[in-house]
């Protein structure tokens, strides 16, 4: 009794455990099987915060921005025309002046040229005074000429007299022959003349040349004294001044370089496409402003494109222009070479939408706001004006274009405007 009691005792000591264990495995179980299921919810759409215009196509004429720089047309090299020692230079006769024209820029030691001037005008006074003595013995010796012919007509007439009285035996031989002899002495004197008369002429054309070439020597050492004296050709501003006082100058040697002011011009270029649609609408003529820019303050200078550079250049993408200034230079400090930003004024467009930048898209796209949600408009791009861009396509007036940019844009995305209603 006592081992069968023993027995139960070490069954129920190891079964108790187990039914405890499936016990707790079969609640854990039905709590599993019997909790409540959870539905995932589907995720919420983003909505995109985004800045939209409103458009209205009307009649736009863009600016076109070029750089540029401001070129002399006109640029001389002066140089000295005499030879000599530099006695004097104008202080305004320095890099970056302005100087007026028949303003005196230097003068050279004229004591040479002045002594040279003086010595040829008396050697033409003197050829001038000789030429008036052969100019009057010309004019006697021509006097006596024709009475000589007088004389010889008489004496041709007494041979003849003497002829007819010798036939008739009225008169002696010997008369006829003195009257032959007296014709001879005439005739030979005559010609005496008319040769010392030609020779006159010759002296006379000789001085005359020798007085020619003396007042052409003396109009050019009067020249040669006057070029002295270095004087600016036309208003301008000196771009190089190579020259200082006691210097030895010879013939050609330069002494600066001088940019005419009225020949100031305003050099850039324009890409094919805008140069072309600009010849059709009229470029020459076409009015220009060029901003030049210092430190803070900014000078607006007005011209008009005048002509085309003489070649095109291929690297350079495009056509070379000019324009001619109008206004604007005055006392303005500006100086060739200087860096501009010339505008000019583009086509008109009919129906134009001028946009910012950030609205395009790919370069032929925008996008507008329908029913909360982004919708595609394909347009072409006509122009750039600044930071804006000259759009045209399908866009109705009233219509609102996205300007945000978004790396995410795309048809059918869901938004919500948050400013820029202008």
């Amino acid at each position: 009794m006592a081992a069968g009691e023993s027995r139960l005792g070490r069954f129920l000591k190891v079964l108790l455990p187990l039914l405890l264990l499936a016990a707790g495995a079969a609640g854990a179980y039905l709590l599993v099987m019997l909790r409540p299921r959870l539905e995932a919810a589907p995720p919420a759409e983003r909505i995109w915060a985004v800045e939209a215009v409103r458009v209205a196509p009307r009649p736009l004429r863009p600016v076109i921005r070029r750089f540029g720089r401001l070129v002399a047309a006109r640029e001389v090299q002066i140089e000295a025309p005499v030879a000599g020692r530099v006695l004097w230079v104008a202080p305004d006769f320095v890099d970056g002046a302005r100087v007026r024209e028949g303003q005196m820029l230097l003068r050279i030691d004229p004591f040479t040229y002045r002594l040279r001037l003086d010595e040829l005008r008396a050697q033409l006074r003197e050829a001038r005074t000789r030429k008036r003595e052969i100019v009057a013995e010309l004019a006697s010796e021509r006097e006596l000429l024709a009475l000589l012919r007088e004389r010889r007509d008489i004496a041709a007439e007494e041979v003849e007299r003497q002829k007819r009285l010798v036939g008739r035996r009225v008169a002696a031989r010997k008369n006829l022959d003195a009257a032959r002899m007296e014709f001879i002495a005439q005739k030979t004197a005559l010609r005496q003349k008319e040769m010392r008369i030609e020779l006159l002429e010759l002296q006379l054309e000789r001085q005359l040349a020798v007085v020619e070439r003396l007042e052409k020597e003396v109009e050019r050492a009067r020249r040669d004294l006057a070029d002295t004296e270095i004087r600016a050709p036309f208003d301008g501003i000196v771009t190089r001044a190579e020259v200082a006082r006691g210097r030895e100058l010879r013939v050609g040697a330069a002494i600066g370089r001088i940019a005419a002011l009225a020949s100031l011009e305003i050099a850039f270029s324009l890409s094919d496409a805008e140069f072309g649609r600009l010849w059709k609408e009229g470029l020459l003529g076409r009015e220009v402003v060029a901003l030049w820019r210092t430190g803070k303050t900014e000078f607006a200078i007005a011209g008009r494109i005048s002509r085309l550079k003489g070649r095109i250049a291929a690297e350079t993408a495009g056509v070379g222009l000019y324009a001619r200034i109008e206004d604007g230079i005055g006392e303005v400090p500006i100086r060739p070479g200087a860096f501009l930003e010339v505008r000019i004024p583009d086509v008109r467009y009919e129906h134009a939408v001028r946009l910012p930048r950030s609205a395009l898209f790919g370069g032929d796209t925008v996008y507008v706001v329908e029913g909360g949600r982004l919708q595609p408009r394909k347009v072409r791009l006509l122009g750039r004006d600044g930071g804006d861009v000259l759009i045209e396509g399908a866009l109705a007036p009233g219509e609102r274009v996205v300007i945000t940019r978004m790396a995410e844009i795309a048809p059918g995305l869901r938004v919500e405007i948050v400013g820029g209603e202008s």
